[in-house]
């Protein structure tokens, strides 16, 4: 094993064996194999559906039989982000561990313990021979594109009256709910014209990005805002078209970089105020995350420019407020609506924009997206929503709330409180389907998520998995 200094060997073995196993959203035929192999030859009852979620049974031990359900979740797909320079293939390559002290990372990739360590967990559970209620664990696809196989799965197989969803990020906390979400492509038509003048590349690179929930209210820079910045002190100097626009990857995360091509009408009015642009820019990082920020001017070549009319357009749309759009104002105080500019794409007669809303109420949803539609109908930008899924809460002194605190402490010797999460779980979804169905979230130490900087605290999954399995092992 690479991973050492572990007191529950098996939960780390799995991790390690799935990180071998490329898994990006939409691609998870191979981890879904995997499982159903792995509960095959255990002799475990395995149902595979055709989104490539897995669900599998172990029974009850002998003498809890007649005790509840209980279920266990996690998603077994992951985001696929890598550094600048970085060569790897997130369909063929293994994610590459790296394992410094109690810190568990990758080499300049997104690391995978979202969800990979709530897969190894269950994995090691299905394989041990602790004492356990009948037990559920659902193993859900494309969780990181919009909830896609939890929406898709078949939950009149599902017996369980608990459930224990493995993806949360914070060891001391029993998460009790989360926000909605939903996704919005715009497309905005252009009308290209031919171009001999001087055109500069504008590139911004070395942010630190983050997951578009739970780091939003974090004040981390958004490259494509940040251009949007960078356009505006230009427009101050001097018109020009743009010629090209593309950055971000993942509607879910905050994207770290951004590429522009301009023409200025007046290149020697721009050359002279360039460095004082480029200075202005550079000095826009708030926190220590973003201070590898690089802001860079070249001069290039491009044979067409978007009318001005166009360029208009799309300063529109970089203006759109992002972030946080407002703040719950009751305990605990969370992003109430958020929005993340995550992707632009520029074609050679469009571009394409993809923003991630979020919100605690189906009101607070509509808003965001009332406004993206006001927008793009002003533009002249086609525009649909997808991906919609449900807020969720639990109550704060359920019986499974209760039961976990207990298994937590006697675990560590710690306490843990039940809260709210600005960000997207599957409990929503599920707890809908399955009548009378109570969940909670709970996860290991997992840091800079959806961002090449991942890392996990491996003493933290350690605990985790002792919790749980006090927790099953608890009659």
């Amino acid at each position: 094993m690479i991973i050492t200094g572990v007191r529950n060997e098996r939960p780390f073995y799995y991790f390690e064996e799935i990180s071998k196993i490329p898994r990006p959203s939409k691609k998870e035929d191979q981890i879904a194999s995997y499982i159903e192999s792995f509960a095959r030859k255990r002799g475990l009852f395995c149902y595979r559906d055709s989104a490539n979620n897995v669900f599998v049974v172990k029974e009850a031990s002998c003498g809890r039989e007649n005790e509840d359900t209980v279920m266990l979740q996690a998603h077994t797909d992951m985001v696929a982000e890598k550094n600048s320079g970085k060569i790897h293939n997130f369909d063929t390559d293994p994610i590459e561990l790296i394992q410094n002290g109690n810190i568990l990372m990758a080499n300049d990739t997104t690391l995978g313990a979202d969800d990979g360590f709530g897969v190894a967990i269950m994995l090691a559970i299905l394989e041990s021979d602790i004492s356990n209620p009948r037990l559920e664990c659902l193993f859900t696809s494309s969780e990181e594109i919009g909830l896609v196989g939890a929406g898709a799965f078949d939950y009149s197989r599902v017996k369980a009256k608990q459930m224990i969803n493995l993806d949360s990020a914070e060891e001391n906390t029993v998460i009790i709910g989360c926000c909605g979400g939903v996704r919005t492509e715009m497309t905005l038509p252009l009308k290209k014209e031919a171009n001999e003048n001087t055109a500069y590349k504008l590139t911004i690179s070395g942010l630190s990005g983050g997951h578009s929930g739970e780091d939003i209210d974090k004040n981390r820079l958004n490259a494509h805002k940040l251009m949007g910045e960078a356009l505006g002190l230009i427009k101050e100097i001097t018109d020009y078209k743009i010629s090209y626009i593309s950055g971000g990857d993942k509607d879910n995360a905050i994207p770290r970089e951004c590429e522009c091509i301009i023409v200025p009408v007046n290149s020697d009015a721009f050359e002279k105020a360039k460095d004082k642009i480029t200075s202005e820019i550079l000095s826009k990082p708030a926190k220590k995350e973003d201070k590898g920020l690089i802001f860079n001017v070249e001069k290039t070549d491009t044979s067409s420019a978007f009318s001005l009319a166009d360029t208009e357009k799309m300063l529109k749309l970089l203006s759109i407020p992002n972030a946080v759009l407002r703040y719950r104002d009751v305990a605990p105080i969370l992003p109430s609506i958020s929005r993340n500019l995550a992707r632009i794409r520029t074609e050679e007669s469009k571009i394409m924009v993809g923003f991630s809303s979020r919100a605690y109420t189906k009101e607070g949803l509509d808003y965001s997206t009332n406004e993206l539609e006001r927008i793009a109908n002003e533009i002249g930008a086609d525009y649909y929503h997808h991906e919609r899924y449900p807020s969720w809460q639990d109550e704060a002194n359920s019986p499974l709330v209760l039961k976990y605190q207990k298994a937590y402490y006697e675990a560590t010797g710690k306490k843990t409180e039940p809260t709210l999460i600005h960000a997207g779980l599957e409990c929503g979804l599920i707890t809908s389907a399955v009548k009378g169905l109570s969940a909670i979230s709970v996860g290991a130490n997992v840091h800079d998520l959806h961002t090449p900087k991942e890392t996990m605290e491996i003493d933290s999954m350690d605990r985790i998995y002792d919790t749980v399995c006090n927790f099953l092992k608890t009659q």
